[in-house]
């Protein structure tokens, strides 16, 4: 097979869900790409290759359409069509969450052999799984199809380029479905950072995307400063009765502690990676403007659910108490944010469930030790359970 000659650059986007549709394709498209898709949802395959174009509503401030046209789509089980665009394309994307990976891996790797048979040239692999390390997962997915003489050869001329998410889309409802099965909302922001160290060859230029070379940086702040902060706001909101973040916002009491945890890990991060100070706070002032966007609908009970996760020893909350330690913070703020989350309720989340019964049956210091890490005669260990007895009284 020869490679195509038509002159508009190409993006691969397996993924045709909120982030795949409602955030990379917009990037893709501003950029001059045809962007065509990899699903395995028939219905949305057919709808996308019918229409050939959809919309984006940006919802709240600066609200706007954004027609995204041009577009196409390969159904993923038809995997010799998929090789053929992974062949033809300047880059590639994945948004298909992190359980996916493996299954799209067949198919990436017959593509990338049809390219290396064809062209030879490198390509790029966006990643915008919210897995770590995701890079070396796939990658290992991908070598275990490739054959043995070509397989080094092929990964040598392959980026798997990590990337950070923090576009945010409010749920779609079953009524927004039935109107328009494409149509997707989501907030204006749509900066993309990713891994410069992982690149292969030139990346062609894309908006919004900025290759940064200390990725972790960027990954910790994500984590212990958006992510982290939607949990308190999740937990707290729900705690004190409010139904949608933005409404918990409003309450001085939870935006005092939201703030005073923000500040925590925002000098733990300023200290561990060199964040321009001033930049940090406006970082942290632009997300604090982005949770009021009424339009996301983000509920407390969304923002809460799997606490099982959300409290792990590297996940946004306990996570960022220990950030904060390493660097000399003290974590005062954010034990009182975990201290909620261990005294979560939500009949119908299965983990905070599971969480609730742990606690009920083998007691806070089994729960503190083996769901977030924490060890009796820690100090985190004795600001969290100080925190937790002051919740139950």
């Amino acid at each position: 097979m020869l490679l195509d000659s038509s002159p508009q650059l190409r993006a691969v986007q397996f993924g045709a869900g909120n982030i795949g549709r409602g955030f990379l394709a917009q990037l893709f498209y501003e950029s001059g790409f045809e962007v065509i898709f990899v699903d395995v949802a028939d219905a949305v395959v057919d709808l996308l290759n019918t229409r050939g174009e959809y919309s984006i509503h940006i919802v709240g401030e600066g609200a706007e359409e954004v027609p995204i046209r041009g577009v196409r789509a390969v159904n993923g089980k038809r995997v010799a069509l998929v090789a053929e665009e992974i062949a033809n394309a300047a880059v590639l994307c994945t948004a298909v969450g992190a359980n996916a990976l493996p299954y799209i891996a067949p198919a990436l790797a017959e593509g990338l052999l049809l390219r290396h048979k064809t062209s030879g040239s490198p390509v790029n692999i966006l990643l915008c799984e919210n897995l770590h390390d995701a890079s070396t997962f796939l990658r290992r997915h991908v070598a275990k199809h490739l054959p043995d003489e070509s397989r080094e050869a092929i990964l040598a001329k392959t980026g798997f380029v990590q990337a950070v998410v923090s576009r945010m889309v409010p749920v779609q409802t079953e009524a927004d479905r039935a109107q328009d099965p494409l149509a997707i909302s989501v907030e204006a922001y749509k900066r993309l950072p990713i891994d410069a160290n992982a690149l292969v060859g030139a990346l062609p230029e894309i908006v919004g995307v900025v290759a940064v070379p200390n990725f972790l940086a960027y990954v910790e702040r994500k984590l212990y400063t958006h992510n982290c902060a939607h949990a308190v706001l999740g937990y707290v909101g729900h705690a004190k009765g409010y139904q949608y973040g933005y409404e918990a916002l409003q309450d001085p009491a939870i935006l005092a502690l939201l703030t005073a945890v923000m500040q925590e890990t925002g000098a733990a991060l300023i200290r561990k990676h060199g964040f321009d100070p001033a930049q940090h706070q406006a970082h942290i002032a632009d997300l604090l403007k982005r949770f009021e966007n009424r339009a996301l609908g983000d509920t407390c009970l969304r923002l809460a659910r799997d606490p099982l996760r959300k409290l792990a020893p590297e996940d946004r909350l306990v996570g960022a108490a220990r950030l904060c330690e390493s660097q000399g913070v003290s974590p005062a703020a954010t034990a009182q944010a975990i201290a909620y989350a261990l005294h979560h309720t939500d009949a119908t989340d299965p983990a905070t469930v599971r969480l609730q019964e742990r606690i009920a049956n083998e007691g806070l210091e089994s729960a503190l030790r083996e769901v977030c890490g924490i060890l009796s005669g820690e100090g985190l260990y004795r600001l969290v359970t100080r925190y937790y007895a002051a919740l139950e009284n």
